[in-house]
């Protein structure tokens, strides 16, 4: 499993979440992060979402990572297929709270980054494809970021990634082998599109900073 830790070595998944997480940290206020599993059978039953940690929000990238370590002390069992709607429209639903803040809130200045690790492609990708498209036509403040784990076949994400803006949505999809020795190259490729979604996000809304 890519889950498995050696020797106290970092797994590829722990890897992901301090390259990722330590550079968005740097734009985050409240550093207080949801941090969701999905793809897991608890008592006999798939769970497509699920709170990792003992809190709703981890905070820092240490509690990110305390919160995914904390999943493998359960009775969990890895278990497909892999399904991230459930995923998708939990923090749709976060962003959708930012976008309906009143005007004067420091909310409405607020925007969300759902980063997807997964080391399989989903079950369902042109559903899967939709919903991340109609994020943005509804103007939610959400950008999507799926890092492939492992080895498996991740051509069909690599060809949504080349799909025109109005077609691909706020997403970006990264291989993580292919950055593996290079945590800053991961981050800033993964991270590539944020800070043009961002601007496009606020200025469609004119919304200036303040």
């Amino acid at each position: 499993t890519q889950h498995f830790s050696r020797d106290g070595m970092m797994n590829d998944y722990e890897e992901a979440i301090v390259a990722l997480s330590s550079t968005i940290e740097k734009y985050s206020s409240s550093q207080e992060y949801p941090v969701w599993g999905f793809g897991a059978k608890y008592g006999g039953k798939v769970r497509h979402i699920f709170q990792c940690g003992s809190s709703p929000t981890a905070i820092g990238t240490q509690g990110v990572l305390d919160a995914y370590r904390t999943v493998f002390e359960t009775d969990l069992i890895m278990s497909g297929p892999t399904e991230i709607h459930s995923v998708l429209r939990a923090a749709a639903a976060r962003s959708k709270k930012f976008y309906n803040a009143p005007p004067s809130s420091e909310s409405k200045m607020q925007y969300c980054v759902l980063m997807i690790l997964t080391d399989g492609m989903v079950n369902d990708l042109q559903s899967t494809q939709e919903l991340v498209r109609s994020y943005r036509e509804l103007r939610l403040p959400l950008s999507v970021i799926v890092v492939g784990i492992g080895r498996a076949d991740f051509t069909e994400f690599h060809q949504w990634n080349h799909a025109p803006s109005d077609v691909r949505g706020r997403f970006k999809f990264v291989e993580f082998r292919q950055h593996q020795f290079d945590p800053d190259t991961l981050s800033r490729e993964a991270l590539l599109n944020v800070p043009h979604e961002t601007v496009d996000y606020f200025l469609g809304r004119s919304i200036l900073p303040h």
